[in-house]
């Protein structure tokens, strides 16, 4: 929205989300896994990030370069499950934020079935859908970690 405050039609540079840059550093070398995260994961697609900007295949691409074992939620990609703090509502607070994650049952139902096929770890590229799964896992004793697409590729990537 910067650029649109500021006067600008775009921005005068272009603007990437962190997959595209993550997709683009192993792709051209310029990140190079050292070793794979080894723990089992599942990924969260975001709504802005899958439904707003298609990245689903190019997020996948870089789980496959960056874990050993990816275990899809279902449903998944465009049809995922809502994380519920989406759009800001990650920020409304207590009370609204028991009803969020209460009503969400279906996204705790989803992760615990990726659980039930061996998924230890939850990744989720975005900072709301990371708060709102955070309140998931811990409401519901779902036994996961949490972890950002950025946080696992640091600790694989070779320094």
């Amino acid at each position: 929205m910067g650029n649109r405050y500021l006067g600008w039609k775009m921005p005068p540079l272009p603007v990437i989300h962190a997959i595209e840059f993550y997709h683009e550093l192993i792709t051209a070398g310029r990140l190079v896994i050292k070793t794979k995260f080894d723990k089992p994961v599942t990924f969260h697609d975001p709504c802005n990030i899958v439904r707003g900007r298609g990245l689903h295949e190019l997020a996948r691409e870089v789980i496959r370069a960056s874990c050993d074992e990816l275990i899809e939620m279902h449903p998944n990609r465009e049809h995922n499950f809502c994380c519920a703090a989406g759009g800001g509502i990650i920020n409304c607070g207590p009370p609204f934020k028991n009803k969020r994650v209460v009503s969400n049952r279906v996204k705790a139902e989803q992760l615990a079935e990726a659980r039930s096929k061996g998924a230890q770890v939850v990744v989720a590229p975005c900072h709301n859908c990371h708060g709102g799964l955070e309140d998931i896992i811990k409401h519901y004793e779902l036994d996961m970690e949490l972890k950002f697409l950025g946080d696992i590729l640091y600790e694989v990537m070779e320094r």
